[in-house]
């Protein structure tokens, strides 16, 4: 159990470090970066975000820190990819 708080702690700070230091850093022309389930991201454009998103398919995540414990809101929401 240690070792997965150690990943998803290791994986919350590298996203936390990289939109509070480079917020352009999921910037893509034309197209939206999805987080999917496992934690990687997707990219689609802005018709199919549309689609999916009026199909339930994607959701806002708010980034969380301390653990998922407290709402961080230096951070901005993430499309989330629910399959």
């Amino acid at each position: 159990k240690s070792s997965e708080n150690r990943e998803a702690n290791q994986r919350e700070a590298t996203n936390a470090y990289y939109m509070k230091n480079y917020p352009d850093v999921f910037a893509v022309s034309d197209k939206r970066m999805v987080k999917k389930m496992d934690g990687s991201f997707a990219l689609f454009s802005a018709v199919e975000v549309k689609e999916l998103t009026q199909e339930g398919k994607i959701s806002i995540e708010y980034p969380m820190s301390k653990g998922g414990r407290i709402m961080d809101l230096t951070q901005k929401p993430v499309l989330v990819l629910n399959e």
